[in-house]
């Protein structure tokens, strides 16, 4: 089976890793997967693992741009000329690209809806595919009852994460070590991991610190992630007089070492498809406080294996940090659990064998 996956582009965040984890994860059940985007960040890993990238040139937001008509002849020539059994979109261009696409080349056509979209262009053009992939209930909700796809064409497969990679332990001198080189105190660390967009909450974690270090004042926070909202908050950070306790770090493919010097992890987003990065931080083993919105709560039972919060409730995510920070017994609890409910519930090969579970259901009729 040949499946050719198609995006805007393949930068660090949650689609473009969605993608190089299944991919990867597809290849080894033998499947031979292509990637068409614009290239990014994760560009060389897809090519250090194997899988072939082929330049396509869609990076635009707009559906109604002139890349969009050029890139739907340009799809439909990759199909043909690789001899594409299925094509799989991913993001909301690449969707409408791979619908036209697949009619040309009358390959079969398949998407993931990664979140949330805006309701009114979705549902007069419905560009969903034969088969839609939900990453969590919420989103499944969310294109049933707000997009009308009827339920017949969704398929909830949770993302999935690299649990082997992610489960590395650090020493104790491993991770004072990686803390100094990051210009880290011998305190607690709050951190999170993410792009830096309005939608993820930054600016609710970093008011909730000052909550936190106001009651601990050796705490200190670690933001890793770039994106819109960077120089903002690094602003909002300075005017707060915090420049010492907030530290930012560049997003890179090889997120354990910052995860490795975090006591909890907090994912303060105000909408969620579901989080491979909150995903991530439960399987390296860290207590983590999360958002009570969209796919977290697939994911988080609160007190159980994390903690929940309202969206933008700065109080309430200050008391929990601060909880976490102050009760070593919970956290632990707490972030064992949290592991072996992703080990449970969120492996890549899990992910990867419902995939071909739909692609196969697909190419059959």
């Amino acid at each position: 089976m040949r499946v050719l996956h198609v995006s805007t582009h393949m930068n660090i965040g949650g689609i473009g890793s969605y993608i190089l984890s299944l991919a990867k994860a597809l290849k080894k059940k033998g499947v031979d997967v292509i990637v068409a985007s614009s290239g990014g960040d994760l560009e060389p890993e897809l090519l250090r693992s194997g899988i072939r990238h082929i330049r396509l040139d869609i990076r635009t937001k707009s559906e109604l741009s002139p890349k969009v008509l050029k890139s739907i002849f340009t799809l439909n020539n990759i199909a043909r000329r690789e001899g594409v059994d299925i094509i799989h979109a991913h993001t909301r261009v690449s969707q409408v690209v791979s619908f036209f696409s697949s009619r040309l080349a009358s390959v079969p056509y398949v998407t993931t809806c990664h979140g949330f979209f805006r309701t009114r262009m979705r549902k007069v053009f419905d560009t969903w595919g034969k088969k839609v992939i939900a990453i969590s209930d919420a989103v499944a909700n969310h294109l049933r009852d707000d997009l009308g796809v009827k339920a017949g064409r969704i398929e909830v497969i949770y993302s999935g994460v690299d649990i082997g990679f992610f489960s590395k332990e650090y020493s104790a001198a491993e991770r004072e070590e990686i803390k100094k080189s990051l210009g880290l105190g011998p305190g607690p660390i709050a951190g999170s991991i993410g792009r830096l967009s309005p939608v993820k909450g930054h600016r609710f974690f970093i008011e909730a610190m000052c909550g936190v270090i106001a009651r601990t004042p050796s705490a200190e926070a670690l933001i890793a992630g770039s994106g819109p909202e960077e120089a903002s908050l690094k602003q909002f950070v300075k005017s707060l007089g915090f420049d010492d306790r907030v530290h930012f770090e560049r997003p890179n493919t090889d997120t354990r070492k910052l995860l490795a010097v975090m006591d909890v992890f907090v994912f303060p987003s105000v909408k969620e498809g579901l989080g491979i990065g909150l995903l991530e931080a439960l399987c390296a083993k860290k207590a983590c406080v999360g958002t009570d919105i969209g796919g977290i709560k697939d994911i988080i039972d609160d007190g159980v294996n994390g903690i929940l919060v309202p969206s933008g409730d700065i109080s309430a995510m200050s008391k929990a940090i601060t909880g976490l920070f102050n009760d070593e017994k919970k956290r632990s609890l707490i972030a064992e659990r949290g592991q072996k409910s992703v080990r449970d519930r969120f492996s890549l090969d899990d992910m990867a064998s419902g995939v071909i579970r739909l692609y196969e259901d697909v190419l059959k009729g």
